[in-house]
């Protein structure tokens, strides 16, 4: 069709040069936010690959009384059970579970003991 002419708009360079680029950039973070998600790295576990509410060597524990009494009694403020007395003591949930395994983490109550060491709860009760 050597005499016909079609009518075309020019196209801004911008749009030919973003939109591709755009486009790399959304498939390239989706990818990474995916491949994140399924590689497993959970940076809440330990390298012993058991999981941990407190890793860090750096915490402070806002209940340190109890860490040095070697227990901890429940209060009426500890509405996230044992993550949050996890939290305060900067003793995993792990640990407190195998340091207490007659105390049901669901049915904590107000005065509850809590070992944070081996035998902790006997210095509680004279024994």
């Amino acid at each position: 069709m050597a005499g016909s002419t079609r009518d075309r708009k020019p196209t801004s360079w911008t749009a030919r040069v973003l939109a591709p680029l755009v486009l790399v950039v959304a498939v390239g973070a989706v990818i990474l936010i995916v491949s994140g998600s399924l590689s497993g790295n959970d940076s809440s576990k330990k390298s012993d690959g058991k999981s941990s509410s407190t890793t860090t060597s750096d915490c402070k524990p806002s209940a340190p009384d109890a860490v040095k009494a070697g227990y901890y009694v429940v209060t009426a403020d500890d509405t996230a059970g044992l993550s949050g007395i996890a939290d305060k003591t900067c003793i995993s949930v792990d640990e407190l579970v195998k340091l207490n395994p007659n105390l049901d983490p669901q049915t904590l109550q107000v005065s509850n003991c809590v070992d944070l060491v081996k035998d902790g709860c006997k210095a509680l009760s004279g024994g």
